[in-house]
């Protein structure tokens, strides 16, 4: 297979995998926050920016979220489209040094751009009391998706990551 169809292809897989895994994250409750999940679909960007580019994390992060709002009729995803298009692109842009570490942290920034929004929007309130326990279990989140994608990484990236990367 030519390397320009592997990529198309491989996008295309990543953008269809996010919103396949959002109906199975739903059921993975975050043990520290009640009523949240452990979002593990947000690492699909992140993986797409690393193996295949930029352009590519950040289609398949918009566009993913995007497909998966419209199915689940979900408000957290629509707001999070533009937030994991920018955590897929810096994913790409980290992934370009081949830093696993590096792109993982990415996460970091799509956690706290649906943070932002969530708040900023009022769809998320968090009572003074709570904070705390909020922040807890955002970090406990973001070391489990750093570590998946770590993980993914390391098995995958002979097959998927390519040289020429947009």
């Amino acid at each position: 297979m030519k390397p320009q169809t592997r990529r198309l292809v491989g996008i295309v897989v990543f953008t269809l995998i996010y919103p396949a895994t959002a109906f199975v994250v739903k059921y993975i409750p975050n043990p520290m926050v009640p009523g949240a999940i452990v979002a593990l679909n947000m690492i699909v960007p992140v993986l797409a920016g690393y193996f295949y580019g930029p352009v590519s994390g950040a289609l398949a992060g918009g566009a993913g979220t995007a497909i998966s709002a419209l199915l689940r009729a979900s408000m957290f995803d629509a707001m999070a489209v533009f937030p994991h298009a920018v955590m897929g692109a810096a994913a790409g842009w980290a992934g370009k040094s081949r830093s696993e570490v590096l792109s993982a942290a990415t996460i970091i920034i799509g956690h706290a751009l649906n943070m932002l929004f969530y708040l900023r929007l009022g769809v998320l309130t968090v009572p003074p009391e709570r904070v705390s326990l909020t922040l807890l279990g955002l970090a406990a989140e973001t070391m489990v998706d750093i570590v998946a994608i770590i993980l993914v990484i390391l098995l995958l990236k002979k097959h998927l990551y390519q040289k020429e990367r947009w």
